[in-house]
C-alpha cells in the first residue's frame, strides 16, 4: 500500500479529486491529509471520497497552516451575525462541515504528541482505531515508554527511526526522498536525483506500506512567490526499478517575467529528454503535454497539480501490476 501524505491545499484536494474523477486513483493508494485550510474545497474532496466508498486518512491535529482559526472565525461570525437568514445559512454550512468531519468513511489520524499520548494513557480514545503518525525520529521515546498502548490501526513512522524494534503491528515507512532546492535555478546543477527505494524493499524488510510528501516534500510553506525559473518536477522508474525525479527548467531566467514562456521552455526539455518516451503517460503528465501543444500556460499551483498526479497515478499502477 502506498499512503501519499499532502498538506491539503488547494491544487493538492484538486489532483485527489481529478484521480479519483477520472477512476485513476488506485485502491492500493490511501492518501493522508493534512488539512491546512477550513475550505469548501476540502469538504467537498472529503465528500468525493465518500461518495465513491474510497478510503483516505485526515489527520486530527495538523501543525501547520490555519485550519484551526479558520474554524474558529467561523464559529465566531456565525454568533455576530446579526441577520438570521444568513446566520441560519452559515450555521448548517458548519454543522454540514462537522458532519463530514466525523463521518465514519473517514480514517481518523493523529500526529503523535505529547498531548496526543496523554489522551491514549487516559482513556479518551483507543490507539487501535485511528493512524498514528511520526514524523520526527524523536518520537521513538513514546514507543519505549508505553509500546503497544500507543500503536495504531496503522503506525507511520520515519525511516531509520527503529521503530520497528519496539511496535509488531502494521508499519507504514515515511521518507522524504524529495531534495528540495533554495531556488528553482538550482536544479539546473542537479537535474536528475534518486527520490525513493521504499516501494520496491518495504515488504521485505516487513512494513506494511510506505509512505512520503511526493515532490512538493515535508517543509510547509504557507505561500509562494514568483520565481526567476520554472521547473517541472517528473517521477520516472530507473533502470533498476528505483524511483527517480527529473528537473526540468526554464532557460529565460534572467527575471520574473513571462512565465509562459519559461513554462514552454521546461515543456520543451520535457519533450525533448531521452528517457521521455520510458515515462509513463499518466493523466497528469498527459495534461502537462496537452497545456504546452494548446500554448496554455496553466500557473504554477496547476503545474504542481499535475506533477503530483502523475506521481500517485503511477505508483498505483505499479503496485497494481505487483
Amino acid at each position: 500500500m502506498y499512503f501519499p501524505y499532502l498538506r491539503g491545499r488547494q491544487n493538492e484536494l484538486l489532483c485527489l479529486r481529478g484521480l479519483l474523477n477520472a477512476g485513476k486513483l488506485s485502491s492500493k493508494v490511501i492518501p493522508i491529509i493534512e488539512p491546512v485550510r477550513f475550505s469548501s474545497t476540502f469538504f467537498s474532496t472529503l465528500t468525493k471520497f465518500i461518495e465513491m466508498n474510497r478510503k483516505v486518512i485526515v489527520i486530527r491535529n495538523p501543525k501547520v497552516g490555519s485550519f484551526g482559526k479558520e474554524y474558529n472565525d467561523m464559529r465566531k461570525n456565525i454568533e455576530k451575525e446579526s441577520d438570521e437568514n444568513k446566520k441560519q445559512k452559515l450555521q448548517k454550512t458548519l454543522d454540514g462541515y462537522k458532519k463530514l468531519w466525523d463521518d465514519p468513511g473517514i480514517q481518523k489520524a493523529y500526529l503523535v504528541d505529547d498531548k496526543i499520548v496523554s489522551e491514549i494513557t487516559e482513556g479518551k480514545f483507543d490507539a487501535k482505531d485511528v493512524v498514528m503518525i511520526n514524523v520526527e525520529k524523536g518520537n521513538y521515546h513514546y514507543y519505549e515508554e508505553y509500546g503497544e498502548k500507543i500503536t495504531g490501526k496503522y503506525t507511520i513512522v520515519p525511516k531509520g527511526g527503529d521503530f520497528e524494534d519496539i511496535i509488531d503491528d502494521d508499519i507504514i515507512i515515511l521518507e522524504d526522498g524529495y531534495r528540495k532546492a533554495k531556488r528553482n535555478i538550482d536544479y539546473i546543477e542537479n537535474p536528475d536525483e534518486l527520490f525513493s527505494r521504499n516501494h520496491i524493499v518495504y515488504k521485505k524488510r516487513g512494513f506494511a506500506g510506505f509512505s512520503d510528501f511526493s515532490m512538493v516534500g515535508n517543509e510547509f510553506e504557507e505561500s509562494g512567490f514568483a520565481p526567476l525559473a520554472i521547473a517541472i518536477h517528473v517521477m520516472y522508474f530507473g533502470t533498476r526499478g528505483e524511483l527517480r525525479v527529473h528537473h526540468f527548467v526554464s532557460e529565460s531566467n534572467e527575471s520574473i517575467s513571462d512565465p509562459a514562456r519559461k513554462f514552454e521552455e521546461a515543456m520543451k526539455n520535457l519533450m525533448s529528454w531521452g528517457n521521455f518516451s520510458d515515462i509513463p503517460k499518466t493523466i497528469g503528465l498527459n495534461s502537462l503535454i496537452e497545456c504546452y501543444n494548446t500554448g496554455k500556460f496553466p500557473g504554477l499551483g496547476v503545474i504542481k497539480k499535475y506533477s503530483l498526479m502523475h506521481h500517485i497515478e503511477m505508483m498505483g499502477e505499479y503496485l497494481e501490476a505487483r
